[in-house]
């Protein structure tokens, strides 16, 4: 007999009479598909906060076409088969089927043209694979890294050495000179017969170059004795307990007397209680450094040269200290410059360019930082990091 509606039950019998309400093969069958149901709703939910979690994941629209509608319809069709054992709801069952075959054949359509996209994704074998690439350039980049660091340090040693040849030969050529020219004036005294006068010009001219030699051996000793503070690797001072303040006031007071700086042109800034312990010498050589560069190189009048230091311990372990001066100042490309051996803006004027070196390795050897902040007549602004006991 036809159904009135397409929802009618009264015209059909439920299906457990097609198993003759067998109980074995009933409840069999209706655990089966309630089973089946909880599992695709369990899915559902899965994929669902799968998708939420994810926000880098691709066409995260066809993990819910494949994921969430198939599952619900899947689920739900074996719910209704449970259902029908009792009430022939046939209607909804045919509805409930074919959402879900709509949305198996609109995912069985729309996975070929996403496919090679997935196909894309790397394989824990392929990652592996690339993860070993990756190590063996990372290597090579550590390898060229270190070649680099050997010829930039075997360049700084070339300019070093080239530094040195050229600093030294001035006085050392002065000195071979007047040591020439005493010989010369010493073979005249062999002769016999001079004169009163010419005896005292000789030994004159012998004393000229006595001290000529003198003065110029004594500049190549220092020379070499800066040449050896640039080129140590570890410093040997003991490092102790010392009062910061106490310490640079007096280191300060001496620079003033030593450059005839007024204590109006030096403005100090540290606490009074500040107790470190580190390294004195090594605040002696950058802060003397830091003074010779100040007045030698960025003062055109000393009367006018301002000097300001300020301490501050940041931490248990780190002190900061800031230094500047109100001189000339240098541009980028003198600033780049700064901490390289025998680089100067004042090529005669001051020594051979060693000191903002020295400065360098003495903080580089306490395992401190440092940094520099200059334009073309705005002075100079040095920060200093150290680490401190």
């Amino acid at each position: 007999m036809v159904s009135d509606s397409f929802f009618s039950q009264e015209n059909f019998m439920p299906h457990g009479m097609c198993y003759l309400w067998q109980p074995d093969i009933l409840w069999t069958s209706v655990i089966s598909d309630v089973t089946t149901a909880l599992a695709y709703f369990s899915i559902t939910a899965a994929v669902i906060m799968f998708v939420k979690k994810r926000h880098d994941l691709p066409y995260p629209w066809f993990f819910i076409l494949a994921g969430s509608v198939i599952f619900v319809a899947c689920g739900t069709s074996h719910l209704i088969s449970a259902i029908v054992i009792w009430k022939p709801i046939y209607g909804i069952s045919s509805i409930v089927k074919a959402v879900t075959a709509v949305a198996s054949l609109a995912t069985g359509i729309v996975i070929w043209f996403i496919l090679p996209f997935f196909l894309k994704f790397p394989s824990p074998t392929m990652l592996a694979e690339k993860n070993t690439a990756l190590e063996v350039s990372l290597n090579k980049l550590q390898l060229a890294h270190v070649s680099i660091l050997e010829s930039q340090k075997l360049a700084s040693l070339t300019n070093l050495m080239s530094g040195m040849a050229h600093e030294l030969n001035t006085p050392m050529g002065t000195s071979i000179t007047a040591a020439s020219c005493i010989e010369d004036e010493l073979e005249k005294l062999k002769k016999e017969k001079l004169t009163k006068s010419e005896f005292q010009r000789i030994i004159t001219n012998i004393d000229q170059g006595f001290q000529l030699v003198q003065s110029n051996l004594k500049r190549s000793a220092d020379l070499v004795s800066l040449f050896k503070d640039v080129a140590v690797i570890e410093q040997s001072s003991v490092e102790k307990n010392f009062n910061l303040h106490e310490f640079i006031s007096d280191l300060t007071a001496a620079l003033s007397l030593k450059f005839n700086l007024s204590p109006e042109q030096i403005k100090m800034d540290c606490p009074k209680s500040l107790n470190i312990h580190s390294n004195p010498s090594a605040f002696i050589d950058i802060i003397t450094n830091f003074f010779t560069n100040s007045v030698i190189h960025g003062f055109d009048s000393l009367l006018e040269g301002r000097i300001a230091l300020s301490f501050e311990k940041k931490s248990e372990n780190l002190l900061t200290f800031t230094y500047s001066d109100n001189g000339n100042g240098m541009d980028a490309i003198q600033l780049k410059r700064i901490f390289e051996p025998f680089f100067t803006t004042n090529r005669g004027a001051g020594g051979p360019g060693l000191g903002m070196t020295i400065v360098y390795n003495t903080i580089s050897n306490l395992k401190g930082n440092i940094e520099c902040r200059s334009d073309a007549g705005e002075g100079m602004t040095f920060t200093v990091e150290l680490p401190i006991k």
